[in-house]
């Protein structure tokens, strides 16, 4: 007998009435009309079935530092430097009581939303030393039945401003970090001058010497315009294949490729995928181009250029409701829509395209084993209220059930009435 069986279910290539057989946590069987004995079965009446969702870029140890009954900035930003100074005098007050309660909350609105793998970005300087990866190793085990988190030692002021800082990275996966980060626009020395070169090679190093994957932010800005050599990607990228680090690197927001000639950015994009690096876009709409008069710009890497390319795409809320962004829900049903808007992705094979990116090409990016809905693979599931990718896209439905591990996580249902009304349904059913 087996734990459970989901039937009538349609899959993502709109194979429908599919059952699925799950045991200890694991998909044993995938087809029409299957015959197990079940402690329990649940008709899905033709609902969508995909794998779980994956948060591949998230910086969970700051985020919903903002009061929840009222969203938004207090006064409107200008500058990104201030971002980051609000940012920098904000967690200096964070105590780890205060970082656990949120990342906490934080993983169960993911879960709520169908998240079953997340990769945390974590604050690690010689300032608040190894309090915020602490914690969240605390949350992470505390959790880890509910979501799955790798965490990224992030150097929130480089590797070389402060002396002790690459010792303390060494120390941070001695207790439990699982990625090395990389940013190096915040690796300036005193004269404000940035050595992207060095602080890049330096993550490799540290990469390499624990061996564990990379996970990097490159290119945050938007120039007007751009040359090959000045790319922090094409370094990445180079160092990559040079080091025998290709598939362990995955590179986020990648903005300033899209002020690059296009005869340039495809020599890039070919470098990318040689050097099998996975790309993270991030909701930048919000962030960039706020300085621009016209032809305002909105911070976008070239989603599109690089899918067509082969490139491993995906994508991430990056931030949600702390000093950086004050938007955002863990919801990546909400992020595909914003990418769609973002990116011109309209057609019913781009909605497809995007959900494989919030799924598969996540899970690529994090290099997860035994995920999807092959038998064999782990249990875990998400039943979104549509029948298709663009349908769920679209219309921002529920997740109405999720699954880690066989194991049933949340499940979520809205109920509408229209009185006296019959067109909306007609049109529906039509």
């Amino acid at each position: 007998m087996v734990d459970l069986i989901l039937r009538n279910a349609t899959l993502q290539d709109g194979t429908e009435r599919i059952d699925i057989a799950i045991d200890e946590g694991v998909l044993i069987d995938c087809g029409p009309a299957l015959d197990y004995p079940a402690r329990q079965e649940l008709d899905l009446k033709g609902r969508l079935l995909i794998p779980g969702f994956i948060e591949p870029h998230i910086h969970l140890d700051i985020a919903l530092m903002n009061p929840w009954s009222q969203p938004g900035r207090q006064e409107e930003f200008h500058m990104l430097a201030d971002l980051n100074e609000a940012l920098e005098r904000r967690r200096k007050t964070f105590t780890q009581q205060d970082i656990e309660r949120r990342s906490g909350a934080a993983l169960e609105l993911a879960s709520r939303h169908g998240v079953t793998h997340l990769r945390a970005q974590c604050h690690l300087d010689t300032e608040v030393g190894l309090k915020h990866i602490e914690v969240l190793q605390r949350v992470k085990e505390s959790y880890a039945g509910r979501v799955t988190v790798q965490i990224v030692a992030f150097p929130q002021q480089g590797f070389w401003r402060n002396p002790g800082t690459l010792d303390l990275f060494r120390e941070a996966f001695r207790i439990g970090a699982d990625v090395m980060g990389c940013a190096s626009n915040l690796d300036y020395d005193n004269s404000g001058i940035v050595d992207f070169k060095k602080h890049i090679d330096t993550a490799f190093d540290l990469a390499m010497e624990l061996d564990v994957d990379l996970d990097i932010h490159a290119d945050l800005g938007i120039p007007q315009s751009i040359d090959l050599e000045e790319l922090e990607i094409v370094h990445i990228a180079r160092k990559t294949i040079e080091t025998g680090y290709q598939g362990r690197v995955t590179a986020g927001h990648v903005c300033a490729l899209d002020s690059a000639l296009p005869e340039v950015a495809q020599e890039v994009i070919q470098l990318i995928l040689e050097a099998g690096i996975s790309v993270v876009s991030q909701p930048d709409l919000y962030r960039l181009g706020r300085e621009d008069t016209h032809n305002v710009r909105r911070g976008l890497t070239r989603v599109k250029e690089m899918l067509a390319a082969g490139v491993n795409v995906t994508y991430a809320s990056n931030n949600v409701r702390d000093a950086l962004r004050p938007m955002g829900n863990f919801n990546p049903l909400e992020e595909a829509l914003i990418l769609s808007y973002g990116a011109h992705m309209d057609t019913i094979e781009e909605f497809n395209t995007l959900m494989k990116m919030s799924t598969y090409h996540g899970a690529k990016a994090l290099g997860l084993q035994n995920y999807g809905l092959e038998p064999g693979c782990n249990a875990d599931l998400v039943v979104l209220d549509a029948a298709s990718p663009s349908a769920a896209i679209v219309g921002q439905v529920e997740k109405n059930y999720v699954y880690k591990a066989g194991r049933l996580m949340a499940s979520s249902w809205v109920k509408s009435e229209i009185f006296n009304g019959t067109q909306l349904q007609e049109a529906i059913k039509s």
